[in-house]
């Protein structure tokens, strides 16, 4: 999970919400409670929110990844509009802008319709995840000053479960495959007998830390584990420290 900064709010909902939430207080007024609305004229009353200018705005927020488990769509089912306090449960906030989570279809029916107003779950909008969250081996945990409201976060969207501690695991093996070969470098660099062969050595360290940094940038999956990693990779940090202070 990583922090992300949430779009404006669209126009089609700053000119439609105040009637789409009319509407369906109606409903509701009409039929007794959202839940007894009909089936067939709830989903005309919140087809709405799903409307591509929403989906447009909200997924590029988030690098077309969930916002909880960072799955990109193909792996983990389609992106969906996700509403942070269930809809089921508080209506008043169907059509509301900050309300909106992209989320992929495993943890949307793993969150199912968990009351995030009377039990709050880590929300990357309004939450950074890097001061709440650590990785051990390929399992997310909450630190000690977040143990309540993370680990209610991993329970309730199920972020140690298989689906994602395998493709975990895989990006594990890069990057364990990634820092031995930097490692490798480092042992070369440091033996070299000439300034042209150090210089070389130092590209090629360079051109390493580029591919592996890749895998931490925002738009690559699980890129939250990947930077955890690398905060954590004595090799990394070690040849990092060599590029810098080429630069000072």
């Amino acid at each position: 999970m990583i922090k992300l900064q949430r779009n404006p709010k669209p126009e089609i909902i700053i000119n439609n919400e105040e009637n789409w939430n009319e509407a369906l207080k109606n409903a509701i007024s009409t039929h007794g409670s959202y839940s007894k609305i009909p089936k067939e004229i709830k989903e005309k009353l919140l087809i709405h929110y799903k409307h591509p200018s929403i989906k447009t705005s909200l997924f590029s927020s988030s690098f077309q990844k969930c916002a909880f488990c960072e799955a990109k769509p193909a792996e983990s089912g389609n992106i969906e509009v996700e509403h942070y306090a269930p809809k089921s449960k508080h209506p008043d906030l169907t059509f509301c802008w900050e309300n909106f989570l992209p989320a992929c279809r495993k943890c949307n029916e793993h969150k199912d319709d968990h009351d995030t107003i009377l039990e709050p779950i880590i929300n990357p909008y309004n939450n950074d995840p890097e001061k709440i969250f650590y990785y051990e081996d390929i399992r997310i945990l909450a630190n000690n000053d977040n143990k309540k409201i993370g680990s209610l976060t991993i329970e309730v969207c199920g972020l140690n479960s298989a689906r994602l501690m395998r493709p975990r695991a895989d990006i594990l093996i890069g990057l364990h495959g990634f820092s031995e070969a930097i490692a490798e470098a480092l042992k070369d660099y440091e033996a070299a007998d000439t300034e042209a062969k150090r210089r070389n050595r130092k590209r090629k360290i360079k051109e390493a830390l580029e591919v592996i940094e890749m895998t931490a940038t925002p738009s690559e999956k699980l890129s939250g584990f990947c930077k955890f990693y690398l905060s954590k990779c004595e090799p990394y940090l070690k040849a990092k420290s060599i590029i810098t202070h080429e630069h000072t």
